[in-house]
């Protein structure tokens, strides 16, 4: 995806810009990742709200590889500097546009915002000729499983994962996520 150009908006006249990130993002993005991990202390997940985000090393690797995404808040509340609002990483897995990471600032749940960059990831997809978008998510948690759902993603059977999307799972489950709470969602895209 380097020099790749992605198109992806939030809800309008809200005062917010997407933009690709930059290395200079990374501390904001990894404070924005623990913020956003506090709401799955609520549905009893304290392992998942305690979890460490991505080392700054790695993401420093993807923002160089264009593959993360920043939502600012250029309203005049919001100061300068405070960092991002919400985060996005894109990759590629089986040969389809893998979501890595989506996460929103808890104070601005319920804008839409993820909403917004989900479904720009599909139109990037689109846009990059791929066959679908995948990743992987909690089943039942309601900002997980049931939003992607709500936005079109389907379960992927056991049969439809590839090798590359069954050792991310590998991956979570040697990190201590339950691999029965979790599940693998593709969206078709079609052109």
């Amino acid at each position: 995806m380097p020099g790749k150009t992605v198109n992806l908006s939030v809800p309008s006249g809200e005062g917010y810009r997407v933009r690709e990130a930059e290395v200079s993002d990374v501390p904001g993005i990894r404070d924005l990742e623990r913020r956003a991990g506090a709401p799955f202390r609520e549905v009893g997940l304290d392992a998942v709200a305690d979890d460490e985000p991505p080392t700054a090393e790695v993401l420093r690797i993807a923002v160089r590889k264009g593959e993360v995404f920043v939502v600012e808040d250029l309203s005049p509340a919001r100061g300068v500097g405070e960092g991002p609002v919400a985060w996005m990483w894109l990759s590629t897995a089986d040969g389809f546009l893998l979501l890595e990471q989506v996460s929103v600032d808890p104070a601005y749940r319920g804008k839409r915002i993820g909403s917004a960059l989900i479904e720009g990831a599909v139109d990037h997809g689109r846009a990059e000729g791929f066959a679908g978008v995948v990743l992987t998510t909690f089943r039942d948690i309601p900002w997980n499983g049931p939003l992607y759902r709500r936005l079109g993603f389907r379960t992927m059977q056991d049969a439809e994962i590839g090798p590359e999307l069954r050792a991310i799972r590998r991956s979570e489950t040697e990190a201590g996520l339950d691999v029965l709470q979790r599940e693998c969602l593709r969206k078709r895209i079609t052109r």
